[in-house]
């Protein structure tokens, strides 16, 4: 319990669009989360109830449109970007240091936990106490290995693998690849070596990146894990919500994706982590823009944007869309 008490201290304000930060020093028990089972919705989150929560209920459940890519500072800095949209947001940054694992900076939306405007996490110590179950649900994230990962929705790609491996649903992939992974090639073994199970109704793919210079997609097509590598000579790999390796590139997004990659393309990939935060800008969501009344992603927008520095091992963050304003956090700070 007292690990618990020091992670719930460290609760703070960051920012009041808002952003929140926790520095997880507990035992989240990974280890044991994957032993009791997560191959749902509801057994992941009951389960993490169980461990983190004294069996206090709490919904863990992403969704978002989103969009990433990988670009190089001219010093040579490896940059891996992210736009995290949806139609409600309230960002907390989770510094995790797990004792089997890598030490991690992630964001995590707490709107997806249960948490809203009239019901803010500095409410009372039971409200406060829910937040514990956002290192489960980290959307994106570094960890000190230089190693970032992020999801991004797509719609025709819901997996629900089953053929013995591990189950696990999508934060809680996140949160394995921050703790296990060193770099792309262990990412993508780790993803081979579970059961991958789309989280609500709609599907998702990943993109990861390290501080070698290399990243990948990871799609899921009819069940089937699929990857898709950054070539040496490749400047151009982004990602947003359409299917990439299918001939049809079923799904959402092309907007967004055609001002990344030209934006890209124009700067060979290769920008200060400014330029990078404002290509990020240039795409941000506005559904009211790009979609109809009606349409799924109608009343989105960018909930925030984060640029990580895979060879510094830090994260600059811009929350609510104010590009006026972004804060800059390290594993030291």
């Amino acid at each position: 319990m007292k690990g618990i008490f020091k992670t719930l201290i460290s609760f703070g304000k960051i920012s009041d669009l808002p952003l929140y930060s926790l520095d997880y020093t507990a035992d989240y028990q990974l280890e044991r989360l994957l032993a009791m089972g997560a191959g749902s919705d509801v057994q992941f989150a009951e389960n993490v109830c169980k461990i983190l929560l004294g069996g206090l209920p709490v919904k863990i459940r992403p969704e978002g449109a989103c969009s990433t890519f990988v670009a190089a500072t001219p010093e040579g800095d490896r940059l891996f970007a992210r736009n995290f949209d949806y139609k409600t947001g309230m960002a907390i940054l989770v510094k995790a240091a797990p004792k089997n694992g890598y030490r991690s900076l992630a964001l995590s939306n707490l709107g997806h936990i249960g948490f809203d405007r009239n019901n803010l996490p500095e409410k009372n110590l039971i409200s406060r106490f829910r937040t514990l179950a956002s290192v489960y649900s980290p959307l994106d994230g570094i960890n000190e290995k230089g190693f970032a990962v992020a999801v991004n929705t797509a719609v025709e790609q819901i997996a629900h693998q089953d053929t013995g491996k591990t189950k696990v649903m999508t934060t809680l992939a996140i949160r394995i690849l921050l703790d296990k992974a060193a770099d792309v090639e262990e990412g993508i073994n780790i993803l081979k070596n579970v059961d991958m199970n789309s989280s609500g109704k709609i599907g998702y793919h990943f993109q990861m990146a390290d501080q070698k210079g290399d990243s990948a997609i990871i799609e899921y097509i009819d069940n089937k894990m699929v990857v898709i590598r950054k070539e040496r000579a490749d400047t151009v790999f982004c990602l947003t919500n359409f299917t990439l390796s299918t001939n049809d590139k079923n799904g959402t997004g092309k907007e967004r994706f055609e001002i990344i990659e030209n934006s890209l393309k124009e700067r060979n990939a290769t920008m200060s982590e400014k330029k990078a935060m404002n290509i990020l800008d240039e795409a941000r969501m506005d559904g009211h823009r790009y979609y109809e009344p009606g349409h799924m992603y109608y009343d989105s927008k960018t909930q925030w944007s984060v640029i990580y520095n895979l060879s510094k091992c830090t994260a600059t963050i811009s929350v609510d869309s104010d590009f006026s304003r972004c804060y800059k956090v390290g594993f030291n700070d």
